[in-house]
C-alpha cells in the first residue's frame, strides 16, 4: 500500500495517510487539502519524469556517460526540483522543517527536505532499491544509444519505431520498479474558467500558467476532437468489442447529467439542447450555465480514460462546484463507477457534505455486498451496478485548521462518521432554535 507523509507545507504541519483506491478530503478552505493532492500528485508523476529521462537519454545521451551516478544526479533531480516549485513555490519561501516522502512500496521510496540555513535548497532522496534500479536502467539506455550510433545506416521511420519500442519498456520497466501501472491526472477546481480559456488560448501564454491547469489543458486540446460527433458517437474513436459496460447507457447518462450533448466542431464547442423531439438548441460554451462548465470536463476526460481503458489515478478537485445536490450525488456514483470499471483509483477534495453522505451511501453498499454477497443484485437495484466501495478500499479524512487531520470512517459502526460530516448545520440549527424562542416570547 502506498503511503504520504507531510511535514510543514503550506497549512499542513504533520500527516500521514495510506493512499487506496478511493480517497477522501474534506475541510474548510486554505486548511491543506489542495497541498495534499499536489504532494501526491508530484510523487506519483515522477514516474513519467523517470521515463521521459531515460528516453531522452537514449536519443542523446544527455551527458558523455563517463559517470552515470552524476548523470541521474544532475539531470533527473534538476528536473524534479523544477517539478517541485511549480507546484509549491522557490524554496526560501517554504518552511525550513519542510519533509515529504512517498512510499510506494516496502523499500522503494522518495523524500524531499530542505538543506542549508541561510540559503535553503531542495534535497530530493531516493532508496537504496529504487537508486540502484534506475542505476541500471540508465546503463540499459546509454548501451541502446552507443548501438544506435554504430549503426551506419537506419531509416526515419525505423528510428521512430525504435524510439516509441524503447519508450514503452522504459515505460513498463518504471512501472514495475514502483509497482504501479497507473497514469495520473489532476482535475483541478476552477474548470468553467479554464473551459473558456482553452477556448481563447490566443490570449494567454502557457508560461503564465501554473503546471496543472497548464497540463489539464493539454488534455483537453488532445481529446476534445473525438467529441465532432457528439457524445454518443465517440465510442467509434476507441473500437473495442470487449468493454466491460455499456457505451449506450454510460453515453446516455452523461448527456442527461449534462442536460444536452457536447459537441466539438470547427475549433468550436457547443451544448445541444434537445428543447423537443424534432427541435434542438445549439448553445456555445461559452453561453451554458457554468455547472455545466465545471462538469463537461470531469466527465468526458473519465469517459475517454474509459474507452480507451487505461488505468489511471485520477485527483479531482472540488466534483461538487455549481451543481445542484441531486446532480452531485449522481457525479459521486459516476466516479466511483469509473473507478471500478476501469480498474482505476480516485482522490478527491470537496467541501461538500452531499459528496460526503454519497460516498457514505456507496460505502456502506459496498460493506453490504462484502459481508452478505447474496444480497448484490438487490443492492445494485438501489445505487447501480459497479457503483459501491468496496470498505478496504476507502480513505475519508477531514482536515482542520487546529485539529489537524481526522479519520472519518468509524471503525466500529463501520461507516463514516456523520457527526463530523456537516457541523455547521447544527450551529445552525442551534442559532434558528434560539431566535425560534427568542421571537415566541414576544408573542
Amino acid at each position: 500500500m502506498q503511503k504520504v507523509e507531510i511535514k510543514y507545507l503550506g497549512p499542513i504541519k504533520e500527516l500521514r495517510m495510506d493512499i487506496k483506491d478511493f480517497n477522501l478530503l474534506i475541510g474548510e478552505q486554505a486548511t491543506g487539502k489542495s497541498t495534499v493532492a499536489k504532494t501526491i500528485y508530484f510523487f506519483r508523476i515522477i514516474k513519467t519524469t523517470l521515463t521521459d529521462y531515460l528516453c531522452q537519454l537514449f536519443d542523446t545521451a544527455l551527458y558523455n556517460g563517463n559517470d552515470v551516478k552524476n548523470g541521474f544526479n544532475k539531470v533527473l533531480k534538476k528536473e524534479l526540483k523544477s517539478v517541485f516549485i511549480s507546484l509549491f513555490g522557490f524554496s526560501w519561501d517554504l518552511d525550513s522543517r519542510l519533509y515529504l516522502k512517498y512510499e510506494y512500496s516496502d523499500d522503494v521510496w522518495i523524500d524531499v527536505k530542505l538543506n542549508g540555513s541561510s540559503k535553503k535548497y531542495i534535497s530530493v532522496r531516493y532508496s537504496s532499491k529504487l537508486t540502484q534500479e534506475i542505476n541500471n536502467l540508465e546503463k540499459d539506455a546509454l548501451e541502446l544509444y552507443a548501438q544506435k550510433m554504430n549503426t551506419t545506416t537506419i531509416s526515419l521511420a525505423y528510428a521512430s519505431k525504435e524510439r516509441l519500442r524503447n519508450y514503452d519498456n522504459f515505460k513498463n520497466n518504471i512501472n514495475r520498479i514502483f509497482n504501479d501501472y497507473k497514469e495520473t491526472y489532476y482535475i483541478p477546481a476552477g474548470r468553467s474558467m479554464i473551459t473558456l480559456l482553452a477556448n481563447n488560448r490566443s490570449l494567454i501564454e502557457n508560461d503564465n500558467l501554473d503546471l496543472i491547469t497548464r497540463q489539464f489543458m493539454q488534455i483537453i486540446d488532445n481529446i476534445h476532437g473525438a467529441f465532432s460527433d457528439g457524445i454518443r458517437n465517440v465510442h467509434k474513436r476507441y473500437p473495442d468489442g470487449e468493454r466491460k459496460f455499456d457505451v449506450g447507457k454510460v453515453s446516455e447518462m452523461l448527456i442527461s447529467d449534462l442536460k444536452g450533448d457536447y459537441q466539438y466542431n470547427a475549433g468550436k464547442e457547443y451544448f445541444i439542447m434537445q428543447q423537443t423531439e424534432s427541435d434542438k438548441e445549439k448553445i456555445p460554451i461559452n453561453f451554458a450555465s457554468s455547472g455545466q462548465q465545471e462538469v463537461l470536463w470531469l466527465l468526458n476526460q473519465l469517459y475517454i480514460l474509459m474507452l480507451k481503458k487505461e488505468k489511471a489515478f485520477v485527483i479531482i478537485e472540488e466534483p461538487e462546484a455549481h451543481l445542484y445536490p441531486s446532480l452531485q450525488n449522481k457525479l459521486i456514483e459516476f466516479i466511483t463507477y469509473f473507478a471500478n470499471v476501469n480498474k482505476s483509483s480516485i482522490m478527491v477534495t470537496t467541501h461538500s457534505p452531499y459528496v460526503l453522505t454519497s460516498v457514505n451511501a456507496l460505502y456502506c453498499a459496498g460493506k453490504t455486498i462484502q459481508k452478505f454477497p447474496e444480497l448484490e443484485k438487490k443492492v445494485h437495484d438501489i445505487v447501480g451496478n459497479g457503483c459501491e466501495i468496496a470498505p478496504e478500499k476507502l480513505t475519508a479524512f477531514r482536515i482542520n485548521k487546529d485539529a489537524g487531520i481526522q479519520d472519518l470512517i468509524d471503525d466500529e459502526f463501520e461507516e463514516i462518521n456523520t457527526e463530523m460530516i456537516d457541523d455547521i448545520s447544527d450551529s445552525i440549527n442551534e442559532k434558528y432554535t434560539e431566535l425560534f424562542y427568542l421571537l415566541s416570547e414576544k408573542k
